[in-house]
Parts: structure tokens; C-alpha cells; sequence
């Protein structure tokens, strides 16, 4: 009889299993078949990791970097006042989330639909994919553009590691679009082989990109909101005594969401601990006629919305409903604001 805690012999714990060696080897053998997937892909996914954090260690990239930095600086200089405007548009702060990750679709997805035609072109009596795949890759090479230059802009205000990724992630970028275009090239004087061949390795360069790309994204939060937790609070909550804001912001804790509280003349007014652009401590920042300035990168807000007006940062800072009684001022949660 097997004993309730398993502390028997092992004859009597295994007495009751199946006694059919045909049966246990099948079962051994799907054991066999999962572990060996399984190690697979972690074997896969430990090469990738490796692969990235190999290439965030190459201190050598930083000052290619930086001086990659300052031609995109003169470059927008160039536009002078409609500077702001620029890069806005190219930040996405008028979409509400990168404009970069939008258009990035849009080559890889007429890249592939150009080496699928390429694929199908090989079959006998379909020749006429070749044109379908020469306009699907022209279609591609000019959205590589626009994803550039969206990516370029977004690049220029990342650090350390992930510059160094990021400079990684657009140079191959920018040798599959190369390729891309000789591509094309050949293709319009009747050397289609040789652009099938150009095609494909630019697209297996574009998925190596990729996966560098999505690091930053998934990995590090590159693109992603970084404000935080919202307040949710509903009643109103002292917090601080006016007196207390004497020309400097104050970070206060509210149900475990940080708040921070800058004075603008006689109005105090309260927003998210964290800009959602990187994450920089809202704490450092500072009004200025009547914007929040994130103290990182410039990135501004308006007042009382939170809305956010000039880039890098693309999502809305949170900003929440204040209110001064007897010399305190009291805070209370955005959703109960808006009722």
C-alpha cells in the first residue's frame, strides 16, 4: 500500500504505474521529443541574448555615436524655427505613441511580400511576379527612408547600452536598404537572379535589425510609456503644506503612487512621478510659462492636461486635480478628476 507522504520503498510507490514497456518507452520518447524543444529554444534564446548584450559592451561605438549625434544636431539646426515642428512630426508627439515602430511596418512588410514574389517568380509560366516584386521593393526602399529618419530622431536621445544598440540596429538597416537599391538596379536591367540574391540577404539583415530593434523596445522600454502607475485615488488627499513648495518641486507618495508637485504663481499643480518619455525624475523638472519641462531631455507639458507639446516624449504626462484648504494643499486620483 503506498503511503500518503511517498516515503515507501520505490517497488511499492511505482506499484500501481503500468507495467507495459511499450507503453513507458513511447512516453520516454515524447519526453525525449519536448526536452530536446525545449532546449532548443533556449539554446536560441540565450544566443540572442548574448548576441545584444555583446553588442551594448562595444564602448567603442560611443564616439562614432556621439558624433552621429551632432550631425543630427546641425541637421536640425538647419530648419531654424520650425525646428520644434520637426521633430515633432518625426517623434510621433502628434500620433501619441513613436512614429518610428508605425513606420517600420511598412518596409519589412513589402520586403517580404518582394521575396515571396521572388519565390513564386522561380515556378514555371510565372515570370510576370518579377515586376510585382520589383514595385513591392521600391515600395520598401522608400519606406526604409521614412523609417530612418523617424529612427534617427528617436536614437539621438538614448544612452549608454542602448545607443550602442541602436547604432547597431540602424547601421544594418542601412546596409539591407543598400541592398535594397542594387536590387531594384539589377532588376530593371534584366538581372533578376542577381537581385533575388541581393533581396534576400537584405532581408535577412533586416530581421537581424529587428531583433535588435525589439530589445530595445521589450528590454529596455525604448518607445514606451515610462510615467508609471496612475493615481486612482478618488477623495481628496492632504498632502503638503503650501509653504512647504518654496521654488522647488516635491515628490509625495499617495496609496504608493509617486506625485509630484511644482508651484506656477498661486497654483500648485501635480503630475506623475516619472516623464513617460525615459523615465527621468519629474522631481528635477521645472515650469516654464506654464509648461512642465522634463530635466532630461526637454520634453514639455502642458500645465493642467498633461498634454504633451514638444518631443521626444510622445505619451501625456499624468497630471492630476488639486486643491488648497487652510494653507494645505490635497490631491486627488485623474479618473475622479474628469467627473
Amino acid at each position: 500500500m503506498v503511503r500518503p507522504n511517498g516515503d515507501g520503498p520505490a517497488d511499492e510507490r511505482f506499484s500501481n504505474q503500468p507495467r507495459d514497456s511499450t507503453f513507458d518507452t513511447k512516453n520516454l520518447g515524447r519526453i525525449a521529443v519536448v526536452n530536446k524543444a525545449r532546449s532548443a529554444t533556449e539554446r536560441t534564446r540565450k544566443y540572442g541574448s548574448q548576441a545584444v548584450k555583446t553588442v551594448g559592451r562595444q564602448q567603442w561605438l560611443d564616439r562614432p555615436s556621439y558624433r552621429l549625434e551632432h550631425a543630427l544636431t546641425l541637421v536640425f539646426a538647419a530648419f531654424g524655427r520650425r525646428r520644434e515642428r520637426v521633430t515633432n512630426v518625426l517623434h510621433g508627439t502628434w500620433l501619441g505613441h513613436p512614429l518610428h515602430s508605425a513606420l517600420t511596418a511598412l518596409p519589412t512588410g513589402a520586403v517580404a511580400t518582394a521575396v515571396t514574389l521572388d519565390a513564386a517568380s522561380v515556378l514555371p509560366g510565372q515570370t510576370a511576379m518579377r515586376d510585382a516584386a520589383r514595385l513591392a521593393l521600391g515600395v520598401g526602399i522608400i519606406g526604409s527612408l521614412g523609417a530612418a529618419a523617424t529612427g534617427a530622431t528617436d536614437w539621438q536621445h538614448t544612452h549608454g547600452e542602448d545607443r550602442r544598440i541602436g547604432i547597431v540596429h540602424g547601421l544594418l538597416n542601412t546596409v539591407a536598404t543598400g541592398l535594397y537599391a542594387v536590387s531594384w538596379w539589377d532588376r530593371r536591367r534584366g538581372r533578376h537572379f542577381r537581385g533575388m540574391a541581393g533581396s534576400a540577404l537584405g532581408y535577412g539583415l533586416t530581421m537581424a535589425s529587428g531583433y535588435l530593434g525589439a530589445s530595445l523596445v521589450y528590454g529596455s522600454g525604448v518607445g514606451v510609456d515610462r510615467s508609471g502607475p496612475r493615481l486612482e485615488v478618488e477623495d481628496w488627499t492632504p498632502v503638503l503644506a503650501v509653504r512647504a513648495l518654496n521654488r522647488r518641486p516635491q515628490r509625495v507618495e499617495i496609496d504608493g503612487v509617486g506625485v509630484v508637485l511644482h508651484r506656477d504663481g498661486e497654483t500648485v499643480l501635480a503630475v506623475g512621478e516619472y516623464c513617460p518619455h525615459l523615465g527621468a525624475p519629474m522631481s528635477d523638472g521645472w515650469v516654464d510659462r506654464g509648461r512642465v519641462v522634463c530635466p532630461w531631455h526637454g520634453s514639455r507639458f502642458e500645465c493642467q492636461s498633461g498634454e504633451v507639446l514638444k518631443g521626444p516624449a510622445t505619451a501625456s504626462l499624468p497630471s492630476y486635480p488639486t486643491r488648497i484648504r487652510d494653507g494645505i494643499v490635497e490631491v486627488r486620483g485623474w479618473e475622479a478628476g474628469r467627473r
